[in-house]
């Protein structure tokens, strides 16, 4: 800028982004940052005087060289042509196409410089109100700068129709047709103009702009522009040294200098209608390109051009003859300069600059930043394109050219506002949350195209994409999709995860998955990558032990996904084509998403065709079940592209500018209705049928609309991919036919077993034809059609009546090819095409072949997706029963076989189909031994399908066989004998003893398989019964040996002689033995399916604290989940709920843990622990006070209809719990009096404790006389005595509960009236302060019996860390100081015991405390009667 005077005023060129740029996706050269970078850009900056553009950073640069434009014309010549010498050699081709390409780029530079510097002056002389010509009126038509004419092809949505014409070549501007002889004076050329040049030379891209010289016939004023990129287009490129990026995004600054009122003066010159400056800027164009003037025509009429229509590519008749070429305009400078090898855009420019065929500058100025933003598909020809490098990748994200209509493979057109809706769905898992995403509409509408978008924008925020596509052909194997998209997301983490991360992963794993990693390990075999431990796993995982199912593998997942899935690094998992999609898929999925432990980062997106999805299809399902969990979800349809986006997507396949193909663009879009791929496939057609044809003489497409607007097609995109591949010669048909029967992606190897054939020799060379076609893809180790609507067009080809026998043939080569091979994963590929299209006319041998083949895929299939493996198994059932005697003949396989088929069915929830596979095993065993499988799954389903009696009687039955009497009752005589028996067994018997015992061997551990499993039926059908089971288990162990049912046996045993027992020799003994049972299980059978089993809820509480008792109870649900043990895994979350009120755990997270439960209990369909729940759940709310009136308990027969003995247990215990928290003092003594009567162990401690603290409420003789005083002393006594028994072996959790007791029935008995003296506060100072360990291992000191107990428990129970025992302890404390008149000590209680509630969660509590607060404050301020 020159002089202190100038005025800088911006001008960005951002609002010349046009159509082309408006996408997403990979802009050509121009890099694909530009284009995102450019969508960012203001549409125009302006500065104050002397100020800067907002382009500009830092320090001011240094000015810049001037240089004449007319010098630096040829200077740009002889730089050219020295470049080009210097260049001479290997690889000069390639060199001389990148430094004509970098000329060009100079040049277009600097016209599009002029160009703005002359809009700037035509705009703002009309904006002074000086008048103008329609050129500068126009120039005003978009708002900021911009012209009117090409509305649409920059994005905005909306057609200008009048522009349309005029840019169209369909007719010139009005008005401008002929030139004055006043007006030719004053046309502007070369010697108005210099060209300011970088201070250096050092870069190829020197050119920062353009000036008006002192002698300009443009302005009288000084007029100068700098062009410039944005820092932030700058900085992207900063590193790649334009090696491979030529685009330029350009902002403008335009300067004027000199005084005020010469600025007026010319600003009102350029606002009188100051000449044709469009054909001048034609004729300085031309002599830049050039560097001649072009030479004047013969008449006026020519300077127009002799074709007064302007000439056009889009030519709507047949040119016979090239002197009737349309393309061209007599007179004009285009056909000299294409024959000089100059672009023919920048010719078709100068042509209908030259002609008046542009409707204004702002136009011209916009094409040729266009150019610049896009020179690869705009500027340069395509002949002019670098020959592909020796290791460039096949498919190119460009291509085309001469050949073909190119396409940006990557390119997503005209869908900006969908993009930021899939983004900001993305933004809330960022945030913390679950998202799920879903996008319908016809197949082509760029589904996936858009979803891809996304997925850059995830792996650089550094989440893990995982995506998967179904097709008819995989829909058949659900849950294989699923399980190896997260098999391949821990090579995912493992490769992008730093050293501490990948640890932290590990130790996470290893906690959550502590007891069943093997099942983690059998469905992700790949998670070793993540938690090395599990490489030392043996082989055999125990399948038969571990049913997998739905449900289990989803636990598995949510609990994975938990783990490795964050707001740093969120999951997003993409499904293609969900229309193809089964129940199991999707129940994953809204599992994965519904997770109840709430939000874990998961991003789910899902495509599918919507016109092929009914009311009552799946994903209609899943996305209502969805949305009724409040998991956000977003619906979206695409239909076909805008016309304007679809003229830019025509235009950036012909490399034409837009408003030159619109016309073509419109047809294109009536026949296509915008769908992308249909446009794509449609045009592609018209070059087939020479309606679309690449001139090389002009070089340049040239189309017939009247022909194309004629043509007939359909409506589907199918029929012009079918009419594609049927002109593809025989061969490269006959291996797409292949290749699209086994879906849309086939694995190489299929391709090599099949390439060994003498049918199929040359299939590979074939396939390399159809990836030159277009047609395919090779993606790693698969050969991938470019799209589904390909892979049915070429599936069409083979005529419906052979479509079996196709698959058929094929599966036979495939299997003869690899017969004696070890397969792997490509058995399933093999087995689906023989299943597709088996004849009933087979051989007997080659169906026995098929048959085992089938049953080889599902016991494979088996050990993770078992509605895959029920698939196989079915297809071998039905070949297997048309063989006649097949149990004769076959008699293993059919075993096998049968019992393979009723666990997959079972495991998808076919009961039926299970049973009768079954009881066949069961009719045509020929031994017992060969039947004991069978009956024993039979009774397990039975079990899970709460038909218990069926399944003890079955057992039974078995037991019987195996000449094991059960009897149907048994007395209390036989039972302690029986009881005492198994005592003075384990006596004799230690932790060590049990580890170097023997396995116990076949017959035996048989037995003791249906021993233990009526142990645990009998819990909740004939709970008398438990005692004989145990010691049968225990009996058969150490008289046989051991096998993992010993463990659950002798635990069992603890937990009963637990629940009897009253005295500490005999508790200490069952606590002996169940800790001998836990080492057993650590040390010989660390095995997931003991855990559920091992019942904390009895044996725990008497040697390990009750949160760790609460925490096992949890690790024993998730274990039977995870194993598929719904029995067991219920009964853990029952005792869980009474355990974690005991442990003190919070309330609120309690209930949340239990409603998880509940939720999966109701999927695996146990029906009873809705019963359960439902109890549980009144007594948290109750403490929680949600909505719940102190007044709304319900009584036993307010309770739901459906009865059963476990259920009937947990009412007594609760109500005594709700009764007793509420206050009710009747109630409680009512619940206390039945649960003293039914319950043993753990449970009769906790209604002890409860009764006797309930039992002096309400009584206001404290004088120690009266029956009811008498018995409540009574009772305390009697529970104090058990307590005491509990305190002394585990004191940790009962300590705390005698102090409490104690302190109570000092209170009562008025031994505690001095505990506010000088040796009650010394004592409690004492007891508060001491070290716990000593205190709670040394023997009762009376010092602390009676004045201190209740400052003992407190704080035993916070040592204990029983939270809600501590505030009990503080309320009760606070009661005494009350009643013996110390208000304030009592007010101090309270308060504690009101922050202990609180912290507890109870906010019954907390307000029941609140008001014995205010009324004693109340009490203390009122004032006293004088």
């Amino acid at each position: 800028m020159e002089g202190s005077g100038e005025r800088s005023v911006g001008s960005g060129a951002g609002r010349g982004a046009s159509a082309a740029g408006s996408g997403h996706g990979t802009p050509g050269v121009a890099g694909t940052t530009l284009a995102s970078a450019a969508s960012r850009t203001s549409a125009i900056s302006r500065t104050s005087e002397g100020g800067r553009s907002s382009s500009r950073r830092g320090a001011p640069p240094d000015p810049p060289r001037v240089a004449p434009l007319r010098q630096w014309i040829r200077d740009e010549a002889r730089r050219k042509s020295d470049e080009e010498r210097s260049h001479r050699g290997a690889g000069a081709a390639r060199d001389a196409i990148g430094i004509k390409h970098r000329s060009l780029i100079r040049k277009v530079t600097v016209a599009y410089s002029i160009a703005e510097l002359l809009v700037y002056r035509r705009r703002d002389g009309a904006a002074k109100g000086e008048g103008g010509d329609g050129e500068a009126g126009a120039g005003n038509g978009r708002g900021n700068g911009g012209d009117g004419s090409d509305v649409k092809s920059e994005g905005s949505g909306k057609d200008n129709d009048e522009g349309n014409r005029s840019d169209n070549g369909s007719g010139s501007v009005s008005g401008n047709s002929s030139v004055s002889g006043r007006e030719q004076e004053r046309d502007f050329g070369a010697d108005d103009f210099a060209v300011l040049l970088a201070p250096t030379d050092a870069s190829w891209m020197d050119v920062e702009g353009v000036r008006t010289t002192t002698t300009s016939v443009v302005s009288k004023s000084p007029l100068s522009v700098r062009v410039s990129e944005p820092f932030y287009v700058r900085d992207l490129a900063e590193d790649d040294d334009r090696g491979g990026r030529t685009g330029r995004y350009l902002e403008a600054e335009i300067s004027i200098g000199g005084d005020a009122a010469a600025e007026r003066d010319s600003e009102r010159e350029a606002g009188r209608g100051g000449g044709d400056d469009r054909r001048s800027f034609g004729a300085l164009l031309h002599e830049l390109i050039s560097g001649a003037r072009p030479l004047p025509p013969p008449s006026a009429s020519d300077a127009i051009g002799a074709d007064s229509t302007g000439g056009s590519w889009n030519s709507t008749e047949v040119r016979r003859d090239d002197k009737k070429r349309r393309g061209e305009s007599r007179g004009t400078a285009a056909p000299r300069l294409r024959e000089l090898g100059h672009p023919s855009s920048l010719c078709r420019m100068t042509s209908d600059l030259l002609n008046g065929s542009y409707r204004s500058l702002e136009a011209v100025r916009d094409d040729l930043h266009l150019m610049l933003r896009d020179p690869d598909c705009f500027l340069f020809d395509a002949e002019d394109a670098p020959p592909p490098a020796a290791d460039a990748p096949s498919g190119e994200a460009y291509g085309g050219g001469a050949k073909g209509p190119r396409t940006r493979k990557d390119k997503l057109y005209g869908r900006e506002e969908e993009a930021a809706m899939i983004t900001d769905a993305f933004c809330r898992v960022s945030a913390g949350e679950d998202a799920a995403f879903f996008v319908g509409g016809y197949s082509g509408s760029g589904k996936t195209m858009l979803v891809q978008s996304l997925i850059a924008r995830v792996e650089v925020s550094g989440g893990y994409v995982l995506t998967q596509k179904i097709d008819q052909i995989s829909r058949d194997r659900p849950l294989l999709g699923v399980l190896s998209a997260f098999d391949e997301l821990c090579t995912l983490i493992k490769r992008k995860s730093r050293p501490r991360e990948l640890l932290d992963i590990s130790n996470q794993l290893g906690r959550v998955f502590e007891t069943d990693c093997a099942v983690l390990a059998r469905l992700l075999p790949n998670v070793n990558l993540l938690f090395p431990q599990l490489a030392n796993l043996p082989v055999e995982l125990k399948r038969n032990e571990v049913t997998i199912n739905v449900h289990t593998v989803s636990f598995a997942l949510q609990r994975f996904v938990r783990i490795v899935s964050s707001r740093q690094k969120p999951v997003m998992l993409f499904y293609d084509d969900l229309q193809w999609a089964t129940s199991p898929t999707l129940e994953l999925i809204e599992a994965l998403l519904t997770d109840a432990r709430g939000a874990s980062c998961f991003f789910f997106v899902g495509s599918y065709r919507d016109n092929e999805v009914g009311k009552d299809h799946p994903v209609l399902d899943l996305i209502a079940a969805l949305e009724s969990h409040s998991v956000h979800t977003t619906k979206l349809s695409l239909r076909g592209l805008r016309q304007g986006d679809l003229n830019t997507m025509v235009a950036e396949m012909l490399g034409v500018l837009p408003r030159l193909c619109r016309t073509l663009s419109d047809i294109v879009y009536e026949k296509t209705q915008g769908n992308p791929l249909f446009a794509l496939e449609f045009m592609r057609s018209l070059v087939e049928s020479r309606l679309l044809t690449y001139s090389l003489r002009d070089r340049q497409w040239i189309w017939e609309e009247g022909r194309i607007s004629q043509e007939d097609i359909t409506d589907n995109v199918l029929y012009l991919l079918t009419a594609k591949m049927k002109s593809f010669p025989e061969n490269v048909q006959s291996a797409l036919k292949v290749l699209s029967c086994f879906g849309i992606r086939t694995i190489e190897s299929i391709v090599n077993y099949l390439s060994s054939t003498a049918q199929y020799p040359d299939l590979r060379q074939c396939l390399d034809d159809g990836i030159r076609q277009g047609c395919l893809i090779k993606a790693g180790s698969e050969f991938k059609f470019v799209h589904d609507k390909v892979r049915e067009a070429v599936y069409g080809l083979i005529p419906q009546a052979e479509k079996k026998k196709f698959h058929f043939d094929m599966g036979m080569l495939l299997y003869s090819a690899t017969k004696g091979k070890e397969l792997g994963s490509t058995i399933y590929p093999i087995a689906d095409q023989l299943n597709h299209g088996t004849p009933s006319s087979i051989q007997p041998d080659m169906r026995m072949d098929i048959t085992k083949l089938n049953f080889k895929a599902g016991s494979s299939a088996m050990n993770s997706d078992f509605a895959t493996a029920l698939s196989y198994f079915n297809h071998a059932l039905e070949l297997l029963e048309q063989v006649e005697g097949h149990w004769s003949s076959h008699y293993e396989l059919c075993l096998q076989l049968f019992f393979l088929h009723a666990k997959a069915a079972y495991s998808c929830g076919n009961i039926e189909k299970a049973y009768d596979s079954l009881r066949k095993i069961v009719e045509r065993g020929r031994c017992m031994k060969d039947k004991l499988d069978a009956y024993y799954f039979y009774a397990t389903i039975l079990n899970a399908c709460e038909e218990s009696n069926g399944a003890y009687t079955l057992c039974e039955e078995v037991l019987s066989q195996l000449e094991e009497e059960v009897p149907k009752s048994i007395d209390k005589k036989t039972l302690m004998g029986m009881m005492t028996k198994t005592g003075q067994m384990l006596a004799k018997t230690s932790a060590e003893d049990l580890l170097k015992m023997k396995e116990i061997d076949g017959a035996h551990r048989t037995s003791m398989k249906f021993f233990t499993f009526m142990l645990s039926i009998s819990y909740w059908i004939k709970p008398e019964m438990m005692p004989y089971f145990c010691c049968r288990v225990v009996q058969l162990s150490l008289e046989h040996g051991l096998c993992e049912d010993s463990v659950v046996g002798i635990d069992q045993y603890a937990g009963v002689l637990l629940e009897k027992c009253k005295e500490i020799p005999a508790i200490r003994e069952a606590c002996r033995v169940a800790k001998a049972a836990m080492t057993l299980h650590r040390e010989r059978y660390d095995s997931s399916e003991i855990v559920p089993r091992l019942y904390f809820g009895f044996v725990g509480h008497y040697f390990e604290p009750m949160k760790v008792c609460a925490d096992s109870l949890c690790k024993g649900f998730a274990v039977g989940i995870a194993v598929g043990d719904a029995a067991t895994a219920f009964y853990n979350t029952i005792r869980l709920n009474l355990v974690g009120m005991l442990a003190g755990v919070n309330l609120k997270t309690l209930l949340e843990e239990l409603d998880r439960h509940a939720e999966a209990m109701t999927c695996l369909h146990v029906k009873i622990a809705k019963n359960s729940h439902m109890i549980q759940r009144e007594t948290l709310l109750i403490l929680l006070d949600s909505g719940h009136s102190t007044g709304s308990l319900a009584g036993e027969d307010d309770m739901p209809s459906i009865r059963d003995p476990i259920h009937e247990k947990a009412v007594i215990i609760h109500k005594l719990l709700q009764s007793f928290w509420l206050g009710y003092s009747q109630r409680t003594d009512h619940y206390a009096k039945k649960a003293l009567g039914t319950f043993g162990g753990m449970t009769r401690l906790v209604a002890l404790f409860y009764a006797a603290l309930n039992a002096f409420r309400g009584i206001k003789n404290r004088n120690g006389i009266g029956s009811i005083f008498i018995k409540a002393k009574s009772l305390y006594e009697d529970a104090i005595a058990e307590l005491r028994v509990a305190a002394e072996i585990c004191p940790v959790n009962y300590r705390n509960k005698v102090h409490l007791l104690e302190a109570e029935m000092g209170s009562f008995e008025k031994k505690n009236d001095d505990a506010q003296g000088e040796d009650g506060m010394i004592a409690w100072h004492v007891v508060s302060q001491r070290d716990f360990d000593t205190f709670m291992s040394s023997p009762p000191d009376p010092l602390f019996d009676d004045v201190a107990s209740y400052a003992a428990a407190i704080t035993s129970s916070r040592t204990s860390n029983l939270m809600h025992e501590q505030a009990l302890a503080y309320e009760h404390a606070a009661l005494h100081y009350k009643r013996i008149g110390e208000t304030q000590m009592s007010l101090d209680f309270f308060m504690q015991a009101k922050s202990c509630y609180k912290e507890w969660g109870s906010n019954l509590k907390v307000k029941n405390i609140t008001q014995q607060i205010d009324r004693m404050e109340s009490e203390i301020h009122r004032p006293t009667d004088e």
